[in-house]
């Protein structure tokens, strides 16, 4: 019985996540938005050149267009409930009386 849990420990690599975790480079809070907000920038702009190129009839597809502005729109939405959190956060802390 207790062998299905040790294989499922196994598979998912429970021990080398640990490992991993000591290896990676920790990058500062500024330094990991800028990256992701310049990734949601550039499907922004994947999405607009899909775009242009459909409106152009270099593109047929237009379940390619679809699926890029869609990404490009659900990115853009975390986004700004990660921007209202955040300020939120802080608005909450800065009620705090110490």
């Amino acid at each position: 019985m207790l062998e299905p849990v040790k294989s499922l420990s196994l598979s998912l690599n429970i021990d080398k996540l640990s490992d991993t975790k000591n290896d990676r480079v920790d990058k500062d809070f500024s330094s990991l938005l800028r990256d992701n907000i310049q990734k949601v920038n550039d499907l922004q702009l994947k999405a607009d050149s899909i775009t242009e190129d459909f409106a152009l009839g270099k593109i047929d597809n237009i379940h390619t267009v679809t699926i890029a502005t869609e990404k490009a729109r659900v990115a853009l939405n975390l986004t700004l409930a990660l921007q209202n959190k955040i300020v939120q956060s802080y608005q909450e802390i800065m009620r705090m009386q110490v």
